[in-house]
């Protein structure tokens, strides 16, 4: 003889992997939104301005061989400089391209330190080589950023990512003589913003509106000050830890000079966004199987306690308006604040699923209880999704609850009695009071 308990345990375990694999669409359909998201920024990026990286400045100097009978040039060389200081002002704003939002600041940057002036270059036997022109260049990984440049004297932004300012043929400098310099440099960018610390003494010093960087690069700030408004962050390195002046010294033009910035150490931020809603919706819908658990745990204990009969049918519809509201909150959060979105899809499916319960419930009282059960998931579950570094926590102490309150309520139940009862033919629905 077949047991009424077990085909209706059968009969919700079918509706509850139909409703997961819904659900399991649904967050398809966030991850495709997620990646179009990105598309656009990519896009955005491409078109206007992308990540900045910057390094330098750095002293490159050009060599020219004389001989008794010739004239000819020789490999220049870059140097590095003793102590650099940058300071950079980062504010950020928004725009959006249609209901996509993207993120963009325009770093104001002061540049400083000074340069020792090297020995002579190496000579060869039947030649004297000399310094002849000196620059100073700096590296830029996206020019189109540059908004404003103030570098005393005649400077350039060339092709090959580099700002280069002409300091004129080398003259009478000798070895040790100080060169100092200090320009300002405003950069747009989107995404991250990184420095290269290349002196012997580097202290970058950078403040922003942004109140959620996330720090990146080979290093993390010695001082860092984070709050609701902003943030304020302080890197000091040594050559000692990037590899000084010989890590430059096979990378002469402007070109390959940037090439080599991207394989050395870094510092900077990114700009994270906790809030981002395609992440908070894809992991609302990591907790939807909870949803179930709670939902259909609580509807079969009322069936057992309570003597209420619910069909397959109606365990469907309940569940189907749970996964409605993740589809609601990924398309209304769109469109206005993650937090109202969220407020907005949960009271339009608690008041939807109290209004539908109503009636197989059967009294006021129970269908009280499940609303504030419905009020009391959702409001766990936005609680879960801000805490993230609790959230597997908080979720495992959450299905024990289930497993232990179901446990407590049947303690003393006859399961052969609501077995016997099961078989009996559904009484007329009572009509609500």
């Amino acid at each position: 003889m077949h047991s009424p308990l077990l085909v209706r345990a059968l009969v919700i375990a079918i509706v509850t992997i139909l409703i997961l694999g819904a659900i399991g669409l649904i967050d398809h359909k966030i991850n495709e939104r997620s990646q179009r998201a990105r598309q656009v920024e990519e896009t955005f990026a491409t078109e206007t301005v992308g990540t900045q990286a910057v390094a330098g400045p750095f002293l490159l100097l050009t060599c020219e061989r004389r001989g008794s009978d010739m004239l000819s040039e020789c490999p220049p060389q870059v140097f590095v400089p003793k102590t650099l200081t940058v300071k950079a002002d980062v504010p950020v704003d928004s725009l959006y391209r249609g209901i996509y939002r993207i993120r963009l600041y325009k770093a104001a940057m002061q540049l400083s330190g000074q340069f020792e002036w090297p020995v002579a270059p190496l000579q060869d036997m039947n030649a004297t080589n000399l310094w002849k022109h000196a620059y100073l260049v700096t590296a830029v990984s996206d020019p189109r950023g540059i908004k404003s440049l103030s570098i005393p004297g005649n400077a350039l932004t060339d092709t090959r990512f580099a700002i280069r300012q002409d300091l004129g043929p080398v003259g009478t400098r000798k070895p040790g003589d100080v060169v100092p310099f200090d320009f300002s440099l405003t950069l747009a960018g989107t995404g991250n913003l990184a420095f290269t610390p290349i002196a012997d003494s580097n202290e970058l010093r950078v403040t922003s509106t942004w109140p959620h960087p996330s720090f990146q690069g080979r290093a993390t700030p010695e001082e860092r000050t984070v709050t609701a408004s902003g943030f304020e962050a302080v890197w000091r390195v040594s050559g000692q830890a990037t590899g000084g002046e010989p890590a430059w010294q096979s990378s002469v033009s402007h070109g390959s000079l940037f090439q080599r910035t991207r394989d050395v150490f870094q510092v900077g931020f990114g700009i994270h966004n906790p809030l981002d809603v395609y992440a908070l919706s894809f992991r609302a819908t990591q907790y939807a199987f909870l949803f179930l658990l709670f939902t259909f745990s609580a509807l079969a204990l009322t069936e057992v306690l309570a003597g209420v009969k619910l069909h397959a049918i109606q365990y469907l519809l309940v569940g189907s308006a749970l996964a409605v509201f993740f589809l609601l909150l990924i398309a209304l959060s769109e469109h206005i604040a993650f937090a109202r979105a969220y407020l907005a899809a949960s009271v339009a499916c608690v008041t939807l699923l109290t209004i539908y319960l109503r009636h197989p419930l059967g009294t006021l009282p129970r269908t009280a209880g499940f609303f504030a059960m419905f009020a009391a998931l959702y409001g766990t579950l936005y609680v879960l999704l801000q805490s993230e570094d609790h959230a597997m926590l908080m979720g495992s102490l959450l299905v024990f609850a289930v497993l232990a309150l179901t446990m407590l309520t049947t303690r003393r139940t006859d399961w052969s009695e609501v077995s016997r009862r099961m078989r009996q033919p559904v009484p007329p629905a009572v009509q609500p009071t």
